[in-house]
């Protein structure tokens, strides 16, 4: 794991720009660091490495190929990087490799395939390839999106990093820097910022699983090569799927094994990081280190669970409490570290588990994925329920009615039944489940310019035609919007801060791709959500430790805004700030506030969405 930026500009680079860029990665690898200038120095590549395959300075980068026409900058690991060079020493006997690491079989197998080498790629990973002699640059990003790649272009400066601080190093991005207005009505909807957008007008997230080609003439080429939805149409055999499923699921856990570091897992307790954790224990030689965080606020504490899971499994497991005033200290880190206005704050707990991961190890297994391809949330059984015939008839009055006289649970639910267009309505069910700004609140109540608002919209016609239920299509929207750019974006980042390379078994793309293909009962079966999920883990854990109620990984952040954190909302949402960033209503604002405090706490997240907007703004603009 590490982080890469690059600049190809039609006027010579200056070196300290480039350097001064790359220094804002190092905590992405600490290990190593170097720059390759092309001859005329318009081209840029710049690397910092996390050593986990290949320790050797050989393995380091920006590495060139054998005869140095081709120059490479790489982020992420690829797990069959050994079967790959096996098939270029068969396919061209006697090439000579020397490391081994999977940067130069990426490297070779680009000179025999070109960009079709991608499709052979098993792996998390950001690529950059620069031609020498063609003056072409490729760009490669891997299919589920989990290694970060943003770009930014004119008509004579084209820039990418593995964050938005590299690229704001950059005086040209800098002079070109503008918040995306559109960008933020998308984030106060969603809390994070959808690709391919960012806070900023002019940088881009590179699209997942695609290739880019740009050369002198400043034109940027994207092509997909890979699609969740083109995995929909593959039907998987029912009576064989246990079977294949955990053939995948064991091979995707041993792959993710392969290390010159030593690993562990993360172990939550739940159903995700339990089988994974059960699965990548059989592998280890020893005990397998396995991490947790708890709070003190026992509503929100799984540790009793990750516990019995350790005891079962007989780990050498490690937790830390997360106390309130610790949580305060960690804020203004989280928020900062993250670039672009990001409301999760399970990001504080997930660069505390980081933190106390990396005393340990170097590389740490996740449970990612599991809800979004086995129907493990409640909002899959909303968009169920809102489908409802009988419901819709109702639905208008029994909103009004709920918002009017409910208590602060059923006006968050008088939200969810709001009627919405059908392209806007698995935003809104996301949206709703996770206690943000509506669409018809956005545009009628919250914003100063409401006839600049374009609500946030999705429509993909494929899953009409793959005859997918409402859940399953709401599963769909999160495998391809909240996954990706809230997600993972928090585990890379919480991770790699303390320089620690995550790695998610479920989101190998076989597993992903087998899972689109299960039935629907596969995967919610009966009342049993995860089913597929749950039959495996029978192997290794008892009953009580497996169909129990689902916490998730959230902060008590209601209870900590009435109390230490309280401070965020006198200091971010007063009116003087409300006013000078000039977004949203002060009126609404005040509104908000008062019904926060008088005991609507469902509007937690409202108010929380609205501290990390102004507190961004006010330090970025």
């Amino acid at each position: 794991m590490c982080g890469i930026m690059g600049i190809w500009s039609k006027e010579s680079i200056v070196p300290q720009e480039v350097e001064t860029a790359l220094a804002t990665l190092r905590h992405r690898g600490p290990d190593a660091e170097a720059i390759y200038f092309n001859d005329d120095h318009k081209v840029a590549l710049g690397h910092t490495r996390l050593s986990i395959i290949d320790l050797s300075q050989q393995a380091n980068q920006p590495m060139k190929s054998a005869d140095e026409r081709y120059i490479i900058v790489f982020n992420g690991e690829i797990y069959n990087f050994k079967e790959v060079r096996k098939r270029i020493e068969t396919i061209r006997p006697g090439t000579v490799f020397l490391t081994h690491s999977d940067t130069e079989v990426i490297l070779q197998a680009f000179r025999i395939w070109g960009i079709e080498m991608v499709k052979q790629l098993e792996g998390m990973f950001a690529i950059a390839i620069f031609d020498a002699i063609d003056k072409k640059l490729f760009l490669f990003r891997d299919r589920l999106g989990k290694k970060p790649l943003y770009y930014f272009l004119n008509d004579y400066y084209f820039a990418f990093g593995s964050e938005i601080k590299a690229l704001l190093r950059n005086l040209v991005v800098r002079d070109a820097k503008e918040v995306d207005i559109h960008a933020v009505h998308e984030f106060v909807h969603l809390g994070y910022i959808p690709e391919p957008k960012t806070i900023f007008r002019y940088i881009r997230k590179f699209p997942s699983g695609s290739v880019g080609e740009i050369g002198t003439d400043f034109l940027l080429n994207l092509k997909h090569y890979w699609r969740p939805e083109d995995a929909l149409e593959e039907a998987v055999d029912v009576r064989n799927a246990p079977g294949a499923f955990r053939s995948l699921l064991h091979h995707a856990v041993q792959q993710r094994l392969i290390s010159d570091v030593p690993l562990g897992t993360f172990l939550s307790g739940g159903t995700d990081s339990s089988l994974v954790t059960a699965i990548a224990a059989e592998y280890v030689p020893g005990k397998l280190k396995t991490f947790s965080i708890g709070f003190k606020e026992k509503a929100f504490d799984e540790q009793q669970f990750a516990k019995r899971v350790a005891a079962c499994l007989r780990t050498d497991h490690q937790d830390y409490v997360l106390e309130e005033s610790e949580a305060v200290n960690m804020l203004e880190k989280y928020i900062e570290h993250f670039d672009e206005p990001f409301a999760d704050t399970s990001a504080i707990p997930t660069m505390l588990v980081s933190k106390l991961a990396r005393k340990e190890v170097k590389v740490a297994l996740t449970g990612d994925g599991g809800d979004e391809l086995f129907q493990g949330y409640g909002s899959y059984s909303w968009a169920q329920r809102l489908n409802n015939p009988l419901l819709n008839i109702f639905r208008t009055p029994l909103s009004f009615g709920l918002q009017r006289f409910g208590d602060s649970r059923l006006k968050r639910v008088a939200h969810l039944l709001q009627h919405v267009n059908a392209n806007e309505t698995r935003s809104h069910i996301f949206s709703q489940e996770q206690y943000f700004f509506s669409v018809r609140e956005i545009g009628t109540k919250l914003l100063r310019d409401a006839p600049d608002y374009i609500p946030f919209s999705y429509d993909d016609p494929v899953l009409e035609t793959r005859h997918l239920n409402e859940a399953e299509k709401q599963a769909f929207f999160d495998l391809k919007f909240y996954l990706k750019d809230d997600l993972l974006v928090k585990v890379d980042r919480a991770s790699m801060y303390y320089s620690l390379e995550c790695r998610c078994p479920l989101l190998d793309h076989s597993v992903v791709e087998f899972a689109l293909g299960l039935p629907y009962e596969m995967k919610q079966h009966g009342k049993v959500g995860k089913w597929m999920l749950k039959e495996q883990l029978k192997e290794y854990l008892p009953e009580q430790l497996i169909n129990r109620q689902k916490w998730g990984f959230s902060i008590p952040l209601s209870q900590w805004l009435k109390n230490d954190l309280h401070y965020l909302i006198d200091d971010y949402l007063n009116n003087e700030i409300v006013d000078k960033i000039g977004l949203v209503k002060t009126t609404y604002v005040e509104e908000l506030k008062s019904r926060f405090a008088k005991g609507e706490d469902y509007l937690y997240n409202r108010i929380w969405i609205l501290i990390v907007l102004h507190k961004w703004m006010k330090e970025h603009t």
